[in-house]
């Protein structure tokens, strides 16, 4: 793991960076006369550890292994966002598909209580004819409450 190295050494100059210019600056007195010197030794401080940050080994993240890591770790975020994509697509055409089972499903239930209603006419015709009962040629007039 050079990488991992590569990334604990530049923390640990960092932080050791980091601590020394809190030291220096802290245990400094800020009187009068002395805050010019004191603001130098700050901006010291400060190039201190910029230049210790700047400092770090690139060189060490750039090695044939450490490509093969990224390339990896992208492949795997390329693969779960593409199985995102294909689950919300395919989520997306089960609703589709179960609007049109139940549309299906409401015209199936209204062509079978189409049916029942053909079907008890036809038995009550058919029981009519069995009394003896012929059907009118006048059409029924309907009565209005």
């Amino acid at each position: 793991m050079d990488v991992g190295n590569a990334v604990s050494r530049f923390l640990y100059k960092l932080l050791r960076s980091f601590k020394g210019f809190l030291e220096k600056s802290v245990g400094e007195p800020y009187a009068a006369g002395h805050f010019n010197e004191v603001k130098e030794r700050q901006n010291s401080g400060l190039r201190e550890l910029v230049s210790n940050t700047l400092e770090f080994d690139v060189g060490s993240l750039l090695r044939p292994s450490s490509f093969l890591y990224i390339l990896a770790g992208v492949g795997i975020i390329l693969f779960q966002t593409n199985n995102n994509l294909a689950i919300n697509n395919l989520a997306l055409q089960n609703e589709k598909l179960r609007e049109s089972i139940q549309m299906t499903s409401s015209v199936i239930t209204s062509q079978e209580l189409k049916m029942d209603e053909l079907h008890s006419i036809r038995n009550i015709a058919q029981d009519a004819s069995a009394l003896g009962l012929v059907s009118s040629s006048i059409p029924p007039v309907e009565l209005e409450p």
